[in-house]
């Protein structure tokens, strides 16, 4: 029997650096794809004693010595309900080891119980949800292959739908489909874990705009249409300043007549109840009900109707 002390499993580990994509090609750090908008930082309180927090706790340096285990932090405030989140965080060093996530998670994660063990911590339990470096995705230990590898350079981004529940992922602004469901109501912060020594990832941009009708609808517009929408009404001009303009609409910018399955991993219950087929040239649906709806329960009257895609609401209360 034998053992590899730490430092030995830091050379090791880094032998396997798994070739991913990145937003630039610059060799060392650098300020490409970064935003000066921040609405939250990591939290000193609740991090891994193995780790230290830099620039005003935006980045973060797991294992500044020689690695144990697994490190971990999450952010210093809630994702309120009724809200799009999206924050970004870039790879400054090489990206390698068991396992660096990002993610979110419930406040009953404990970040110090991997402290001494190699492992995927985001996902690892049912209060938290993770992407790890090498494409995957995980909950309650499950984990499933979601993307393509990240690497050093690469900017993550992570949207969090509050209202529909739902959480997404992004790799250097490419959305890469809905990841997880069944989030609504939960009380979630952003974490971030890492068992590789010496790696570095900073936030390079937090924030959130309340869930309208408005906004909804504009990001379910085409391209051309919504062209059209603003020039005869210039003052919905700032919806599309904002980094959501193209995060939101994303999500509605799929061939009409084929829905992309490379990366949806909704689930089997949300395919039922939204009624999607692979082929949609019908004028109505398997229900009767008119593309762009489904027939479930309306979140503010109750009735039992056709409700939007775009918001759990039936036609009359949007209205």
């Amino acid at each position: 029997m034998y053992f590899i002390d730490c430092k030995m499993r830091d050379d090791l580990d880094a032998l396997l650096v798994t070739p991913g994509e990145r937003y630039c090609d610059c060799k060392e750090d650098c300020l490409c794809g970064e935003q000066n908008e921040i609405e939250w930082q990591w939290d000193e309180k609740y991090a891994s004693k193995t780790l230290r927090l830099s620039k005003m706790n935006l980045e973060v340096n797991f294992n500044p010595g020689y690695s144990m285990g697994t490190s971990a932090v999450r952010g210093n405030k809630l994702m309120a309900s009724g809200r799009h989140h999206y924050w970004e965080v870039k790879m400054i060093t090489q990206v390698y080891g068991t396992d660096i996530m990002i993610g979110v998670g419930t406040s009953k994660v404990n970040l110090e119980s991997s402290g001494l063990t190699f492992t995927s911590l985001l996902g690892l339990d049912s209060e938290s949800w993770g992407f790890s470096y090498k494409g995957d995705i995980q909950h309650r230990g499950q984990k499933q292959k979601y993307s393509l590898p990240f690497a050093q350079g690469s900017l993550v981004g992570v949207h969090l739908d509050t209202w529909r529940g739902t959480l997404e992922f992004y790799l250097n602004r490419k959305p890469l489909g809905i990841a997880f469901t069944g989030l609504r109501g939960l009380e979630l912060y952003p974490m971030i874990s890492s068992t590789a020594a010496q790696s570095k990832i900073r936030i390079t941009h937090s924030s959130s705009i309340p869930v309208t009708l408005q906004l909804e609808c504009l990001a379910a517009l085409k391209p051309s249409l919504r062209t059209m929408l603003l020039e005869g009404f210039p003052g919905l001009r700032h919806l599309t300043t904002s980094i959501f303009a193209n995060i939101l609409q994303s999500s509605y910018n799929k061939d009409e007549d084929e829905l992309s399955e490379d990366f949806n991993i909704l689930d089997e219950f949300d395919v039922a109840v939204v009624g999607f087929k692979k082929s949609r040239r019908s004028l109505t649906q398997d229900d009767g009900s008119m593309p762009g709806t489904a027939r479930r329960e309306c979140e503010m009257c109750g009735n039992t109707t056709s409700v939007l895609f775009a918001l759990p609401l039936c036609t009359i209360c949007c209205d």
